[in-house]
């Protein structure tokens, strides 16, 4: 079993967090790990993606153009642009939210709607889960849960090989005491949210 995956969004959502739990939970699970992030100006609001294969020996980290199994994404616009690595048959998580680029907010480039990108990601993935992380988290009393949310999502999908427990567990390895439990019920949230189709 091998697993291809890329995790995208912007700088501060928590791509490189997320993709580190989910390649720990890999690693409880018995699997060969691979992982490379590529930083834009991450730091300013800027593109991050990471790739993450998984399997029973994996010879490199990055993922071939057309050939991710899945690709999570933070945000509506990194999801569409991470779209041409993801294989004919592929899945997409997207979280609903769309966050313009600068060139937008400055003024120097017309902003896109959401229905748009979605019509981007739709023609090129097999499955497409769209998830309102900000309203769940928020439900949760707490915005900063989306990726945990995300995360719940991708332990759900079939093609996902890696256990829902070394999942959990690799969440409450990796975050403060004081957070696990709320993380804990994100993740079920975005489960659940994958499971009811």
């Amino acid at each position: 079993m091998k697993l291809d995956c890329i995790f995208c969004g912007v700088g501060g959502q928590g791509v490189v967090v997320l993709s580190d739990i989910f390649c720990e939970a890999a690693l409880l699970d018995g699997f060969d790990v691979a992982k490379a992030e590529i930083h834009g100006m991450a730091q300013r609001g800027g593109s991050i993606v990471a790739h993450v294969r998984i399997g029973e020996k994996v010879q490199a980290p990055l993922i071939e153009r057309g050939k991710a199994d899945i690709v999570v994404g933070f945000e509506v616009l990194e999801t569409a642009r991470a779209t041409p690595m993801l294989k004919a048959s592929g899945t997409v998580i997207v979280n609903m939210k769309y966050i313009p680029p600068c060139t937008v907010l400055e003024g120097s480039t017309k902003p896109v709607t959401i229905e748009h990108l979605l019509s981007v990601i739709k023609e090129k993935a097999g499955n497409i889960y769209e998830i309102d992380g900000i309203s769940l988290a928020t439900k949760l009393g707490n915005p900063l849960v989306v990726n945990t949310i995300l995360l719940g999502a991708l332990s759900a999908l079939p093609e996902n090989p890696v256990t829902k427990e070394s999942m959990e567990k690799a969440i409450a390895g990796r975050l403060k005491e004081k957070y696990v439990q709320l993380n804990l019920k994100a993740f079920l949230l975005g489960r659940e949210k994958v499971k009811l189709g």
